[in-house]
């Protein structure tokens, strides 16, 4: 495994260290809090989320490398186009900015817990609420931001699930079986 497998799992210095405890508990908290907000406000902070961090990614080499793509094909005239007629970026723009990542590698954390059976065995456990941060204003939600965030998201969940399965996954060759059917279909249709 190396370094750029491994999943980063680190406490902020001013905020209280992460438990098993406090990852159910957060967890438990986002789940109950879809019984308590529209589905359109849910989906519109993942979407801040997202753009939050193509912000971020984007000032990576990586990051800006793709963005520079993106900027000179079609997609980032089309994908203008769509935010400002359907108002796409003023939605997503006045929802709170989802921390989709801290969400990711948490979660990844509980299903690494050696003690999640007996923390799951106390619940219920009350979660803290994430409102009353005051961060200041939200920077406008753009479609270069969200889907490079989208893009950033998926390669660190990616990195996630084959550390998670690094210490038993068998890497040699892949042997069909008789009767498996070849896939199907086409992502781009």
């Amino acid at each position: 495994m190396t370094s750029a497998d491994r999943v980063t799992l680190i406490d902020a210095p001013d905020e209280a260290g992460r438990t098993t405890a406090t990852l159910v508990a957060s967890l438990a908290a986002r789940l109950a809090t879809l019984y308590a907000v529209s589905g359109a406000a849910a989906v519109g902070s993942m979407v801040a989320g997202f753009a939050a961090i193509g912000r971020e990614a984007s000032r990576t080499a990586e990051g800006a490398k793709l963005r520079r793509a993106l900027e000179r094909g079609r997609v980032a005239q089309n994908g203008d186009a769509l935010w400002t007629t359907l108002r796409i970026r003023q939605w997503a723009s006045l929802a709170p900015a989802a921390p989709l990542l801290d969400q990711l590698r948490n979660d990844m954390a509980l299903l690494l817990a050696p003690n999640l059976q007996e923390t799951l065995a106390l619940l219920p456990i009350p979660g803290e609420p994430a409102a009353g941060k005051d961060e200041g204003e939200e920077p406008s939600s753009e479609f270069l931001d969200c889907i490079v965030g989208m893009w950033a998201f998926s390669r660190e969940m990616v990195q996630a699930i084959e550390a998670l399965a690094q210490p038993t996954r068998d890497d040699g060759p892949f042997e069909k079986q008789p009767g498996d059917a070849p896939p199907t279909g086409s992502l781009l249709r």
